[in-house]
């Protein structure tokens, strides 16, 4: 990479591109984790192997979890991504801990959350987390936190029942 950083700086005299500074290993890990992330480990059909394969490339995923088929952990930065342990989501949920003039923020599902299928979350700007024990109705749009307990559905998710703590 010191050679690309010397070709920008010296033969096409700009300023070398931000992934000039990663280490050589960090260029091949970052596609092919990519590959493992959207290609593999949603078509598995054994949740077992998927949670194995999710927490192998870095997310932090707790016992007892089910991660249903087709889903899609966002992978720019794994560790962001905390699961806890009881937590169910269901065929074909979307998260993303990123986007557009947003840094990379977390997403927290407390123990013993349940997602609904097709759900998409976004953690916005400063993150989001899904209380212990709430309740998220199927095809919802989770763009802000949702406390314990509580059932939340719709596009936008709005919270229709709040929930008793545990």
């Amino acid at each position: 990479m010191f050679l690309v950083r010397l070709f920008y700086a010296y033969i096409l005299r700009r300023t070398p591109p931000y992934y000039a500074h990663y280490p050589l290993w960090l260029i091949f890990w970052k596609p092919l984790r990519k590959f493992i992330n959207v290609v593999v480990i949603p078509a598995l059909p054994f949740n077992t192997l998927r949670i194995l394969l999710y927490r192998a490339i870095g997310f932090k995923i707790g016992k007892n979890v089910f991660i249903g088929m087709k889903c899609y952990l966002d992978d720019m930065d794994p560790s962001l991504t905390l699961i806890e342990d009881n937590v169910t989501i269901s065929y074909g949920c979307y998260f993303a801990c990123h986007g557009r003039n947003q840094t990379h923020t977390p997403i927290r599902i407390e123990e013993g959350a349940y997602l609904g299928m097709r759900c998409t979350v976004l953690s916005g700007r400063s993150g989001i987390v899904i209380g212990r024990g709430a309740l998220i109705g199927a095809a919802s749009l989770v763009n802000r936190s949702i406390p314990e307990g509580a059932t939340a559905y719709g596009v936008p998710a709005k919270i229709r029942h709040a929930g008793q703590p545990a």
